[in-house]
């Protein structure tokens, strides 16, 4: 075999090894929001389910109540403590947690925190205009669950997102990375009211399962008429910052 030749199957073979680019960012997402539902999901106003997270050693799930106010771009979240359910609420500058008829301001990071639960949910990602999908940042994970998506990084302005791996042929969300030894698988896709949503994900560090969690009750609402309400008894408290 002469030298030509030998550079020849060498480039040949890099060729086919390397990583398949991804879509340019703006037709990836046109076909995620496609993929997703399209109208059905450009006309949501409100989502509400169920949470049910177990991480690795617990025997029983930790469930939660989400409340996804789209058209105000609130949430509110509902849990039992050791002193009964507690209420979280954020959007629009300002949050609040109350127990039963006791209201009490959220601390800027717990408001934070629970706003990004809002900014992380993929329906609202994707049905929201200000959302913004560039290639993805560092090197993603490309073997094993990871093979063959297509990564980007996602996010709004003023929140610095995730990455996400997408199937191509399908245009679903199928993992997360956050930049670090972190990832995430999502799982189970339902058509729900017109609607594709994740019913199951599961949480890897250093590629160790460290927790699984699906979702329930999963109501999908585009009347506009189930918003977030905030109690009288609290608005007096509540000052935007």
């Amino acid at each position: 075999m002469n030298l030509f030749m030998r550079l020849s199957t060498v480039l040949l073979l890099l060729c086919g090894t390397a990583a398949h680019a991804a879509p340019p960012p703006s037709d990836m997402l046109a076909q995620m929001r496609t993929a997703y539902g399209a109208d059905k999901l450009a006309s949501l106003t409100s989502a509400r389910m169920k949470l049910h997270l177990r991480k690795v050693g617990e025997k029983l799930p930790h469930v939660t109540d989400m409340h996804y106010d789209f058209k105000n771009r609130s949430i509110a979240r509902s849990e039992t403590t050791e002193n009964g359910v507690e209420r979280t609420i954020a959007g629009g500058g300002r949050g609040y947690s109350f127990v039963g008829n006791t209201c009490t301001p959220l601390e800027e990071r717990a408001e934070n925190q629970l706003m990004r639960s809002l900014q992380s949910n993929f329906l609202f990602l994707l049905k929201d205009q200000q959302t913004i999908l560039t290639p993805a940042n560092g090197t993603p994970p490309q073997d094993g669950l990871y093979a063959g998506l297509a990564w980007y990084n996602i996010y709004q302005p003023g929140w610095k997102g995730f990455h996400i791996g997408v199937d191509e042929a399908s245009g679903l969300i199928r993992a997360l990375w956050f930049g670090d030894n972190s990832t995430s698988q999502e799982l189970d896709y339902r058509l729900t009211d017109g609607v594709m949503w994740p019913y199951s994900f599961k949480t890897y560090e250093d590629d160790k399962l460290v927790s699984e969690g699906h979702f329930s009750d999963v109501l999908l609402s585009r009347s506009g008429d189930d918003g977030i309400k905030v109690p009288d008894y609290c608005m007096q408290l509540l000052t935007p910052r």
